[in-house]
């Protein structure tokens, strides 16, 4: 007698429904995820995902003047000798020396140029000293720098990307004692589990140029992360995902430290935030770096999950024809000038907008 090798009727229907509501459930999953990433109408988010409405500016046409370190204190005064006897002509050009090297110095408000590894050895020309009939040119902007305190900040994020609108959450969490600081930040969104889109990382000193970094890092989902360098000791910017550098002059930012150092300009020479000013940095990214002009357009009242808020709006603006994003900062002096709302605009529409909506302080 041979053995039968079917399912009995009863097992053969068992199966079927198993693998009739595991199909049922998959749709279901699909069907609930369309819904959660453009539910752009739904309560939860109701308050916080209300999309700015963006316009273009025309660029300001003042020269770049990038910043220069805070003028140092002036020294204790040095009693005059009773005079000497007649030096020889020797000591008279060592007086000179010592008189130029007592001279500050100042940042070229020229955008610095990448160093290329075949540039030339040859040193150039010394240029002539200051006189009255050449006087030294003014370079730069002087910037009272007061970082904001340590703080843990949680933004709403609402972004469009590919087609898709879907809601997230970011956090920045920015530390200082007054001479060194570190600011985290992150980007990510929930379903089934928490899928990060962005981390970021910067790290330096509080100094004369105010937010000094000396290391950034960025990491993008599904990418290897990257870092920036700002060496001190051989005075260069340079980055692991180019052989790209550039001189380290004085003042450059990254990606992260510029929200912070506009943060501390606010705090500390509010002055600087008027209507069609300008605020030039050096910023370095993930390959390369440029001069951002940050356009100060003027104060405003945005709506937050917490309520109203006054706030300074600065924006950069990449020249026309350029494929750089667009960036726009709202500064709430009410609360220390943390940024109350970022927005990160590409030219093809896609944007990626952050709310404030929790503030935690030491």
């Amino acid at each position: 007698m041979t053995e039968a090798t079917a399912f009995p009727p009863t097992r053969r229907w068992r199966i079927a429904a198993l693998i009739l509501l595991t199909i049922v459930l998959h749709v279901l999953a699909i069907h609930w995820g369309k819904a959660y990433f453009n539910a752009t109408d739904t309560d939860a988010h109701a308050t916080s995902s209300v999309s700015v409405t963006l316009r273009p500016m025309e660029l300001p046409r003042q020269p770049v003047s990038l910043p220069v370190a805070a003028a140092r204190k002036p020294s204790k005064t040095v009693k005059p000798r009773p005079p000497a006897s007649p030096a020889p002509e020797v000591s008279n050009a060592v007086a000179a020396v010592d008189a130029i090297s007592d001279t500050p110095s100042t940042v070229n408000a020229v955008a610095p140029e990448p160093v290329h590894a075949a540039a030339s050895a040859e040193p150039a020309p010394a240029s002539a000293p200051p006189t009255d009939d050449n006087p030294p040119a003014v370079q730069g902007t002087q910037y009272h720098i007061d970082p904001p305190p340590s703080a843990e900040l949680e933004y709403d994020v609402l972004a469009f990307s590919d087609n898709l609108t879907w809601h997230g959450t970011s956090t920045l969490d920015w530390k200082t004692d007054g001479s060194r600081y570190t600011v985290d930040g992150e980007v990510y969104t929930r379903l089934f589990a928490k899928i990060a889109f962005l981390n970021f990382t910067s790290s330096g000193e509080i100094g004369a140029f105010g937010v000094e970094p000396e290391l950034y890092t960025e990491k993008k989902r599904n990418r290897p992360a990257t870092n920036t360098h700002f060496n001190r000791e051989r005075n260069l910017v340079s980055f692991s995902a180019s052989t790209t550098n550039y001189p380290r002059a004085g003042g450059e930012q990254d990606r992260a430290s510029l929200i912070w150092q506009l943060a501390a300009i606010g705090r500390g020479d509010s002055a600087k935030f008027a209507p069609g000013a300008v605020i030039d940095m050096f910023v370095a990214g993930v390959r390369d770096g440029e001069v951002w002009r940050m356009q100060v357009v003027g104060q405003e009242e945005i709506r937050l999950i917490t309520g109203a808020a006054q706030v300074w709006h600065v924006v950069r603006q990449p020249r026309p024809g350029s494929y750089e994003q667009r960036l726009d900062i709202w500064l709430e002096p009410g609360r220390q000038w943390y940024p109350a709302r970022l927005r990160f605009t590409e030219t093809n529409g896609d944007y990626l907008e952050l709310s404030l909506s929790k503030l935690k302080t030491p």
